[in-house]
């Protein structure tokens, strides 16, 4: 009899520590489930023997039935993963993520709507579940900002201990949101958030134009995770952009010394680190290398070419300037402003004096002919440009054929037109007035310019509006 109830002892113990050790296993095996339910999505093949005995030991166990809802649901069979999803709320009907299963079957069928509604049933029946709170925040992250926030900080207050503002700045950030995900960032405790959460806290501040924070949060992502080369790419790049060259190059000496894959980006941020530090010819290095590695990086060709220049070796520059303008598709008209303006230099340093200013001219004409709608700009950039070389009479030309199609306008002129016919009149009245020595011929531009501007100070002068010493007070 005592053997017995040995016997029977032993048993129960067994029984007793079989159950919870099995409820628990369900983890270590859901994921052959999911991998064979991958290839074999209605489990009629070789997921179905798997699927079998999963069943037959967790089927009283709701957070087991989710796990294999979910695994239905990476293979898309969403009616055995509603399935699952009713199994776990007939065992636990507040069970929260059964509820939030059902809505992300809804959200996979691209019904919002839907997928709102039973994450909301989450919330009202499992109010502890952070994820019910973060699924629908996630559903309104893009069409209502304000209610997203507004269910997050409801999670604050329901589940005081989670990291509510790393989850809201990273709801913000997937939804391109990046002020607003600073925001939240800033407030969470950067010490405790994880290695993605910390890369997206640098990211936002980066695309949020917080250079400054971007730069401090990558030092500290730097020290927490030392060997993830993006934090030294962002440091470098913040660095850069922040204008904090020299301790950009010091990260990008950091980047490039570690084994980690480079790309063209990163040794054109090398190159910008460098020239901003003053190492032009070391950064004409780096955009070489960029350039190199990606023969569309046209804007290596152009850095190059304003590292020549503050080299002082125009010639050089130039060369590169014409490469960029000639090999990008895409080149903006200040871009062709920047090669006009090398041989304008060299045309009031006196150097091939007429020769460069044809040169310049042509710039300006092929700007022209790429972009039509820059006429007006063109125009008063040869006449501005001939004011400042002092080739006055092509000034006078060139400007006044730009007053005569302004004013042709009438009173159809946006902002940039008012500045061009402004900068023209005034010009045009000063070298009558002044180079010329004619101010009755100055005047009529003088008036006209006063009706735009009634106290431009040189008009009121030659005018006769304003004395001397009125004038400078």
């Amino acid at each position: 009899m005592k053997k017995a109830v040995k016997f029977l002892v032993m048993g129960a113990m067994v029984l007793g520590l079989s159950a919870p050790v099995m409820a628990q296993d369900y983890n270590t095996v859901i994921g052959e489930v999911a991998k064979a339910l991958k290839d074999d999505p209605q489990a009629t093949g070789a997921a179905k023997s798997l699927v079998k005995d999963y069943m037959k030991s967790f089927k009283k166990d709701p957070a087991a039935m989710v796990a294999l809802g979910n695994a239905y649901l990476a293979s898309k069979n969403f009616d055995k993963a509603a399935e699952c999803a009713d199994l776990a709320l007939k065992k636990a009907k507040s069970f929260g993520d059964a509820y939030i299963l059902k809505g992300d079957i809804e959200a996979l069928k691209d019904d919002g709507g839907q997928a709102a509604m039973w994450y909301q049933q989450a919330i009202n029946l499992d109010p502890k579940n952070p994820h019910g709170y973060l699924s629908y925040a996630n559903v309104y992250r893009k069409r209502s900002p304000e209610e997203a926030e507004k269910t997050l900080n409801l999670l604050r207050q329901n589940v005081p201990d989670f990291p509510v503002d790393a989850e809201t700045g990273h709801t913000f950030y997937t939804s391109g949101n990046y002020d607003k995900a600073l925001e939240y960032f800033n407030k969470a405790n950067i010490n405790q958030l994880e290695e993605a959460r910390i890369g997206e806290y640098a990211l936002s501040a980066l695309s949020a134009g917080d250079y400054a924070k971007g730069l401090s949060v990558a030092k500290t992502a730097m020290q927490r995770f030392p060997d993830n080369s993006g934090f030294i790419r962002l440091a470098m790049i913040n660095g850069v952009l922040g204008k904090e060259y020299n301790e950009a190059v010091t990260y990008a000496q950091k980047l490039m010394s570690n084994d980690a894959e480079k790309n063209s980006g990163d040794y054109n941020y090398y190159g910008q680190a460098l020239a901003g530090a003053g190492q032009y010819e070391n950064a004409i290095e780096q955009f070489n290398k960029s350039f190199a590695m990606d023969e569309t990086s046209y804007k290596n060709l152009q850095s190059i070419s304003e590292a020549y220049t503050a080299l002082g070796n125009s010639d050089k520059a130039l060369e590169y300037s014409i490469l960029y303008l000639d090999k990008n598709p895409d080149a903006k008209p200040s871009e062709y402003s920047k090669l006009a303006s090398i041989y304008i230099q060299k045309v009031k340093d006196g150097e091939d004096k007429e020769e460069n200013w044809l040169k310049a001219l042509g710039v300006y004409d092929n700007l022209l002919n790429k972009y039509p709608h820059t006429a007006n700009f063109v125009k008063f950039q040869k006449g501005h440009q001939a004011y400042l070389c002092e080739r006055d009479d092509e000034a006078i030309t060139y400007l006044c054929a730009l007053i005569n199609d302004l004013e042709a306008k009438g009173g159809e002129l946006d902002s940039s037109d008012k500045d061009y016919l402004k900068s023209a009149l005034s010009e045009v009245g000063y070298i009558y007035w002044s180079s010329k020595q004619d101010l009755e011929t100055a005047k009529p531009y003088y008036q006209k310019l006063l009706e735009i501007d009634p106290t431009d100070k040189y008009a009121r002068k030659a005018l006769g509006l304003d004395t001397e010493e009125t004038t400078t007070e």
